[in-house]
């Protein structure tokens, strides 16, 4: 089984740790931690979908915009009718 990224800096900071009962990472002498990262064409790959991601986010949230605003425009539209005056509505009734 292959060991993860996770997997891999766990191991490096139980190699650093101290104690018998609980082991832990003294902040007062703190020891540097490789730390690794994935190749820079990764990374560039990585980020490219996270911006596709974000780029649809953004376009559902203007489409959550544009279709609250449709809804809010056709309520105001149908309270106005329902509640106009009955002279009005019987007057546009017989035209």
């Amino acid at each position: 089984m292959l060991a993860t990224c996770g997997d891999l800096v766990q191991a490096l900071i139980d190699a650093q740790a101290t104690g018998m009962t609980e082991k832990d990472i003294k902040a007062a002498k703190p020891k540097p931690l490789p730390i690794p990262f994935p190749p820079l064409a990764e990374q560039h790959r990585i980020v490219a979908e996270v911006d596709a991601f974000m780029a649809l986010c953004d376009q559902v949230q203007a489409n959550l915009t544009t279709t609250a605003t449709t809804r809010r425009t056709l309520l105001d539209a149908l309270l106005a009718e329902a509640l106009a005056p009955l002279d009005v509505a019987m007057t546009e009734t017989a035209e």
